[in-house]
């Protein structure tokens, strides 16, 4: 039997789907690479903004002729959007099979069997009282060990922010024991592993929901020991939750990298509060001031969003001016978009959606000459760079990170692949660098 999965969205999304393709690997199913030749096809899908769920209705309508000439083949549709609309779902797409939400992906086998045996269609939504069942066997994770890994060590988030659906579908913190996440972590770098990305819609939360008061410091200091794992990446960071153990840990930690990713939303206190956001322009400047300070080389990313409502032409100048100031290497910048069940989802005063788009628009440039002005900056230097292959363009061109996860790409022998190499840095772009090799 072959399988096929569809992921949208976060990388925790990507660490679920991960999840599944793993479970189903140890049941004995084959992963195929294209939807044509698979007998089960998995959606797994996103719903902080509402094109992606536009996204997946569309790709849900494509699919009817596959399962229509493929009447035995089963079709799944997983993660968010399943567990904020799985009934809505079946209504528009009544050929989906399955319908898991958030804290079912770890089930997606025994869903899959319990249909083929005539017990469906499947809705599964409910909140599991211990979510913590659902963590990655330490083994299983292992299967499929890359280069690059991603290991979730909390999931759901408490926070609440207005705009934002994810406690709604994610459910509340729920982190995985620290011995649980040691052990997948030393599977991994077993199988050849040798970079993590610690994932968690708020993974600076770690620990506060565990006996014993482990903070995510804690586990980073846990983590940082073991043989050949050279790097250590965390993401995302509610700024609220940068403590001076954080700050330190970075610094102190060979293998924790110097970047983050602080997404700050708004640039002005009005918006920060109705947003929810749990913190003040000054504060957050004194949060990026420690960092720098502390973590030398550091790079910071963020995440902005434009047009959230009541947002004033004002205010939106105003945000402009700080990212000027603060300077970040990086945005993934987005136009607000309202989710049902939200508090901002029930405000009156939307700002109209050529005005959020032409915002959008005026940060893009905006970030686009800060980052390539922060890249010019950077060149000449040298850097640290895990090779990950072959570059998508260009013959002999090897492309990789650096420490502070800038793309870097340069002209090498296809055998470092999966090796650490020193770079000069010379050509800044908007992606990254091309470099040469230091000999």
């Amino acid at each position: 039997m072959k399988y096929y999965i569809i992921t949208y969205g976060c990388q925790m999304n990507e660490a679920d789907s991960s999840l599944m393709a793993s479970l189903l690997d140890r049941a004995g199913w084959q992963e195929v690479e294209s939807a044509a030749g698979a007998d089960l096809i998995v959606l797994n899908t996103c719903s902080v903004r509402e094109r992606p769920e536009h996204k997946v209705y569309s790709t849900l309508g494509e699919l009817r002729a596959w399962k229509q000439s493929n009447p035995d083949a089963l079709l799944a549709v997983a993660g968010c959007m399943a567990q904020r609309a799985g009934e809505e779902i079946r209504r528009r797409a009544p050929h989906v099979d399955i319908v898991l939400g958030t804290r079912w992906f770890h089930h997606i086998h025994d869903l899959v069997a319990r249909v083929r045996a005539g017990d469906g269609p499947l809705v599964v939504s409910e909140m599991e009282e211990d979510p913590s069942a659902a963590r990655t066997g330490n083994d299983l994770a292992a299967d499929r060990a890359p280069l690059r890994a991603f290991v979730p060590v909390i999931r759901g988030c408490s926070n609440f922010c207005s705009y934002c659906i994810v406690p709604l579908v994610r459910g509340p913190e729920s982190s995985r024991p620290a011995e649980d996440i040691i052990c997948e972590v030393k599977a991994l770098v077993g199988r050849g592993t040798r970079e993590v990305t610690l994932l968690g819609q708020n993974v600076l939360a770690y620990g506060r929901d565990l006996p014993g008061g482990a903070t995510f410091p804690d586990l980073l200091r846990a983590l940082d020991p073991i043989p050949d794992l050279w790097r250590i990446r965390f993401t995302t960071c509610h700024p609220r939750d940068v403590t001076d153990e954080l700050v330190s840990a970075m610094a102190e930690l060979p293998s924790v990298c110097e970047h983050i990713h602080l997404p700050i939303q708004a640039g002005e206190d009005k918006l920060l509060h109705d947003m929810n956001r749990g913190y003040t322009i000054a504060q957050y400047r004194t949060t990026v001031d420690r960092l720098r300070a502390g973590v030398p080389g550091l790079a910071l990313t963020t995440d902005i969003m434009v047009g959230f409502p009541g947002e004033t032409e004002e205010q939106f100048e105003e945000s402009l001016r700080l990212y000027r100031c603060i300077g970040f290497d990086a945005a993934f910048t987005f136009a607000y978009s309202p989710r049902p069940g939200t508090a901002a989802g029930e405000r009156e005063d939307e700002v109209p959606q050529d005005t959020r788009l032409a915002r959008l628009r005026k940060l893009i440039d905006l970030q686009n000459g800060i980052t390539l002005s922060r890249n010019k900056a950077g060149v000449g230097e040298e850097a640290e760079v895990l090779v990950d292959g072959p570059a998508h363009r260009g013959e002999g061109l090897l492309a990789g990170r650096a420490r502070n996860n800038k793309q870097v790409i340069v002209a090498g022998d296809q055998r470092l692949a999966g090796s650490l190499v020193r770079v000069k840095l010379a050509e800044p772009h908007l992606w990254g660098f091309r470099g040469h090799l230091d000999e």
